[in-house]
Parts: C-alpha cells; sequence; structure tokens
C-alpha cells in the first residue's frame, strides 16, 4: 500500500500509513523498505524516503548494498545530490547499480563533470559498467556538449565492453552532434542503426537542422518522419520557418498548401526537394 500511493504521487497517504505502520509495531523489513525507497525515487516523494531513512537510522538497520542503493537513488533522483553523494561515498560495499544511480543523478541535475569523474573513476576500480551506466555518462556529455569525449565514450561501449548501443545511447549520440553542428555525422549514425529511428530521434535532429539552419538535411529528415507519422503537421512547421528564415518564400508558399491538404502524397508536384539550393 506505501508503495502504491508513492507511485501514484501520494506522499502525505504514503507517509501517515509507514507512520501508522510503525506505531503499531509493524517493522518493515529490508525488501520492505527498498521497495517503498524505489517508488520514492520514481515519484518524487523526497519526505517520505527522508522518514524511512531516519527510521532506519534510529533503529540500527544495516545499510547494505541493495538498500544503501536505494537511498543514494532515492536522494539522487529526487535532487538531493548532495546528500546522494555523501551517502555513495560512505558504503562500504558497492555493484554497478550503485555506480549508476549516483552517475545517472549526477548527469540529470546538471553537474556533468562530477558524472564523468564518477565514471573514469568506476573503470580505475575496475568495477564493470553496463548499458545504464552508458546513458548516464553519454547524458551528463550531452549537457556539458562535450562532444568529442561522448564520441570516446560511445565507441568504448562496444570496442571494450562488448556492449551494443540500444535506442537510448544512438538519441544522446545525436542530440549531443546536433548540439555541436556535426550534422551529417548524427544522420549517418541514425542510419548505420540496425533498427529504423523513431521520431523522437528524428525529432531531435531535425531541432538541431533548425538551429544550425541546414536547410537541405532537414528536408530528408522531415520526409522520414512523414513516412512514420503521415499527418504531423508539426515538422511542416518547422521547416516552413526554416524557408522563411531563408528567404525561400516560394517554398514557404508551396509548404502552406501542403499544410492544408494535410497529406504530401495528394499534393501533385510537390517535393520537399524541389527548391533552389
Amino acid at each position: 500500500m506505501i508503495s502504491g500511493y508513492a507511485q501514484n504521487y501520494c506522499s502525505n497517504e504514503a507517509l501517515e500509513l509507514f507512520d501508522r505502520m510503525i506505531v503499531e509495531g509493524l517493522e518493515p523489513n529490508g525488501a520492505t523498505l527498498a521497495s517503498v525507497l524505489s517508488a520514492c525515487a520514481q515519484s518524487g516523494c523526497l519526505d517520505l524516503g527522508e522518514r524511512i531513512h531516519v527510521f532506519m537510522e534510529e533503529k540500527g538497520i544495516e545499510v547494505g548494498v541493495i538498500l544503501g542503493t536505494a537511498l543514494v537513488h532515492m536522494y539522487a533522483k529526487n535532487g538531493a545530490i548532495f546528500m546522494a553523494q555523501k551517502l555513495f561515498d560512505s558504503m562500504d560495499e558497492r555493484n554497478t547499480a550503485t555506480w549508476n544511480v549516483m552517475i545517472c543523478g549526477l548527469a540529470v541535475h546538471g553537474h556533468a563533470k562530477e558524472a564523468l569523474d564518477l565514471f573514469w573513476k568506476l573503470e580505475k576500480e575496475q568495477i564493470v559498467p553496463n548499458d545504464i551506466t552508458f546513458v548516464g555518462v553519454l547524458s551528463a556529455c550531452c549537457h556539458a556538449g562535450l562532444l568529442s569525449v561522448g564520441r570516446k565514450i560511445f565507441h568504448l561501449m562496444k570496442r571494450v565492453y562488448g556492449i551494443e548501443p540500444k535506442i537510448e545511447h544512438y538519441g544522446c549520440m545525436v542530440d549531443l552532434l546536433g548540439r555541436g553542428g556535426e550534422l551529417l555525422e548524427a544522420e549517418e549514425l541514425i542510419k548505420g542503426m540496425a533498427w529504423k529511428a523513431d521520431v523522437v530521434i528524428l525529432g531531435a535532429l531535425l531541432g538541431s537542422c533548425k538551429n544550425h539552419g541546414n536547410i537541405e538535411i532537414a528536408e530528408r529528415v522531415v520526409k522520414e518522419i512523414l513516412v512514420l507519422e503521415p499527418h504531423n503537421h508539426g515538422v511542416y512547421v518547422v521547416l516552413s520557418n526554416m524557408y522563411a528564415e531563408a528567404g525561400r518564400w516560394e517554398d514557404v508558399l508551396r509548404l502552406r498548401k501542403v499544410m492544408k491538404s494535410g497529406n504530401l502524397k495528394k499534393t501533385p508536384g510537390w517535393s520537399l526537394v524541389d527548391s533552389d539550393n
């Protein structure tokens, strides 16, 4: 019940039920505490997580790898990075999951340098990273705009650790390359994926094309998006704005006709690459 309340963002109800449980003499075991702490992390219930931490200290409950990782995750996910780091540093034993929650927490909350430093420390201590580790580190590179470091880490995954990149890793790299203006490299990376790109990744590349004014690649990306979502008028708007910024008013007018028709395929003679450039 407590986990259910926490997962559904009912922190007050969860806290009341936890207090009631203690008053009635029902002490939760480690598995229960870890489950509730995980729910607190996912739902943002910092107050309940802190209350559980206090309870653990009052009862002298041993904080092993599982509970320690759950506490670090709860604090890190809720933005209490200082407390998360303090707990992480105090743990006598840590597994890959412990390192992951700390690295990801630092990355998400804008502490890119600290996240990367922790990753290099993980390597030195010969802790074996997994795919989640690399999502956190690549996210840190994105937040900090560390293109060369991101490239290095992306290649480390497969060459050193034998980890096949997943859609999340490609998403981070496309975002990172796009921010750095390496749009053609980002496009080639997408083409090299083992599966077809989704709208999220293509949309990220389109956004980067807009930021850097690259109409040529934007037109190709829009075509790919329209294959997946034929009635996605949002991409028409993005491309129309790019044409307008480039002073290509004939293309703007033609694209507006397409937007009104609601379907590129029904517009005779229309081509996204039929332009003057």
